[in-house]
């Protein structure tokens, strides 16, 4: 029946030279059944030019203006023809055999929707940036087993769910479950998607020897007001579309006790020089200010999303938290990332 085509969406913002070498690893993947769909999320790079003159053929989509990773990612979803959609960051490699085992990962068992593979922190060789992604009863979601030597796995290995920066979706899964949600914007927009497809029933695993390294370009640093706004935003909207309903009333307080813990840890003097340097108390104080009030005014359209997701799932609200509680991270991976 030959190999099921895999559509491969890379959405970039500018960033040529990092873009040239992803582009370039998923040219040389072993698996030959791929479409490579190019994102341009309103560059000010002549991106299309570059293309044009190295990846051929690479389809190539220019959005006007950027759309974040949910919509920069939803148009190249929407164009692709695969039975597998694959995501990639820009600033990712693959290795040569990454779509090949995430594929077979995928076929052997038609009950996963999602499938992370291995990701190496380009800084450090040989450490995990990633393994799937884990979640706080906030609803705040972290790099699974970030920091930790790469696992060599003999069998797929259930994670709760997989990393936006790169991964394999069953394209019948995104389907049903629908794509990221565009409200987010940016940060958590994985999460929101992942948990989605868990109340679906689908399964999350890490492919066996699928590696991809990624390098790390973000231009938000860990204490930007930007990334402060949206995490913070969006990760209670995380929470308040996918969580058993009798865990929604531990939201704020998990969220409270973490504030608690990174103020100690700034007057204890851990890691304040880079939250001097990446931005000023009032900043801060106004993006968390902005975040919980657009939050709030959220909310009402966060409930009918969650109504229309809580009508369609497959699994129960105990198993859900099960589910959740089994890949739980406690508060110092939350604070250590």
């Amino acid at each position: 029946m030959g190999e099921p085509l895999v559509s491969v969406v890379v959405v970039t913002l500018n960033k040529v030279p990092l873009l040239r070498d992803c582009l370039s690893s998923l040219s040389a993947q072993s698996h030959k059944a791929v479409e490579i769909i190019l994102v341009d999320n309103g560059s000010t790079d002549d991106v299309k030019k570059f293309v044009e003159e190295e990846f051929p053929g690479v389809l190539f989509i220019r959005l006007p203006r950027n759309a974040g990773f949910a919509g920069g990612n939803n148009a190249g979803i929407s164009a692709a023809k695969g039975k597998y959609v694959a995501l990639i960051n820009n600033d990712a490699v693959a290795d040569k055999d990454w779509i090949r085992l995430m594929v077979r990962t995928a076929e052997a068992d038609e009950g996963v929707g999602q499938v992370a593979p291995i990701i190496i922190d380009g800084d450090k060789p040989g450490i995990l940036d990633s393994c799937g992604l884990g979640v706080a009863l906030d609803g705040m979601t972290r790099q699974a087993r970030k920091g930790e030597a790469a696992p060599k796995l003999s069998e797929p290995s259930e994670v709760l769910m997989a990393s936006g920066c790169a991964c394999l979706f069953r394209s019948s899964a995104l389907r049903e479950a629908g794509l990221f949600d565009p409200d987010f914007f940016l940060y958590c927009e994985d999460a929101d998607l992942g948990l989605r497809l868990r109340l679906l029933g689908y399964k999350a695993v890490v492919a066996p020897g699928a590696v991809v390294t990624h390098r790390h370009s973000m231009t938000l640093g860990k204490y930007s007001p930007r990334k402060v706004y949206f995490v913070e935003r969006n990760h209670y909207w995380v929470a308040v579309k996918n969580f058993p309903f009798f865990l929604l009333p531990l939201v704020p307080v998990i969220t409270a006790w973490r504030f608690v813990l990174q103020a100690a840890h700034l007057l204890a003097g851990d890691d304040v020089a880079g939250f001097l340097e990446e931005a000023g108390f009032l900043d801060l104080a106004r993006a968390y200010l902005s975040a919980y009030a657009d939050a709030v005014r959220g909310l009402p359209s966060m409930l009918r999303k969650r109504r229309l997701i809580m009508l369609g799932k497959k699994i129960g609200g105990l198993e859900m938290a099960r589910i959740l509680f089994r890949h739980r991270l406690p508060m110092r991976k939350i604070l250590g990332s």
